[in-house]
């Protein structure tokens, strides 16, 4: 199976055509825009639930002593924060410095902040307890080479686990898509007068493909016990897979 085409993100950046190099820079254009005021968006957008939405993520991944987990796409480390503790390594990683620098500024104790892509991870193989991404795989440029990358640093038999946008129930679809195409557009542009940073987010969020779509492509990719559970009115999801463990 083929990344899905809403997945595919490698020559395009919204409406525009554009190469992987140069979508990097305006991803982390758009977050650098961003930054000062991206928890205050994520409060908007999904009306303060992220909050409870990584609590469940939390409780999934089960992180606990001695581990090693990454923070894929952690930008401010909202994830980071509820994962950290000192018998712990937790490890942020994001394409935008601002972002990092923002997370840094919170103080959060026991984390470590790394600058890198998400196709090129810049861990060694098999290093990594536990991988976690919340809302940021519809960002990755390179969906396909992230989870080539994701599988490599995991241990075996260690879990990655990721939260993202999926479609919402049926009957809610067309009040969801109104809600993301003209009421959160509106709020962040009064908050950050960044429209065009809109335009991407809110495609984004409408696009990303259903549950069972990416349950196929993370089996497909080489993790197994894929599966999900449904948050919200299904308009978010949390998806987790394990990497196989060594043959005996």
């Amino acid at each position: 199976m083929p990344v899905p085409p809403s997945l595919d993100h490698r020559h395009r950046f919204g409406r525009e055509s554009v190469s992987p190099e140069q979508r990097d820079r305006r991803m982390e254009e758009l977050f650098q825009r961003l930054s000062p005021y991206y928890d205050r968006l994520l409060d908007i957008q999904t009306v303060g639930l992220h909050r409870w939405w990584r609590r469940v993520l939390v409780r999934v991944a089960r992180p606990h002593a001695g581990q090693c987990i990454l923070d894929l796409a952690g930008g401010c480390g909202e994830m980071a924060r509820r994962l950290a503790a000192p018998d712990r390594q937790v490890i942020v990683l994001d394409l935008c410095l601002p972002m990092l620098a923002a997370g840094r500024a919170k103080g959060i104790a026991d984390v470590e902040w790394v600058a890198g892509r998400a196709r090129a991870l810049p861990f060694a193989n098999a290093s990594m307890d536990s991988v976690v991404c919340a809302f940021g795989v519809r960002n990755v440029t390179d969906v396909e080479k992230a989870l080539q990358e994701v599988l490599r640093v995991l241990k075996p038999g260690a879990r990655f686990c990721c939260l993202e946008s999926s479609q919402p129930w049926g009957p809610i679809r067309p009040l969801h898509d109104a809600f993301c195409r003209f009421l959160v557009p509106r709020l962040g542009d009064w908050i950050t007068r960044a429209p065009e940073a809109y335009e991407y987010l809110v495609g984004s969020l409408i696009e990303f493909p259903g549950p069972e779509e990416v349950r196929q492509l993370l089996e497909e990719r080489g993790l197994i016990d894929v599966s999900y559970r449904r948050l919200a009115l299904g308009n978010v999801c949390l998806h987790c897979g394990r990497k196989p463990a060594l043959a005996a």
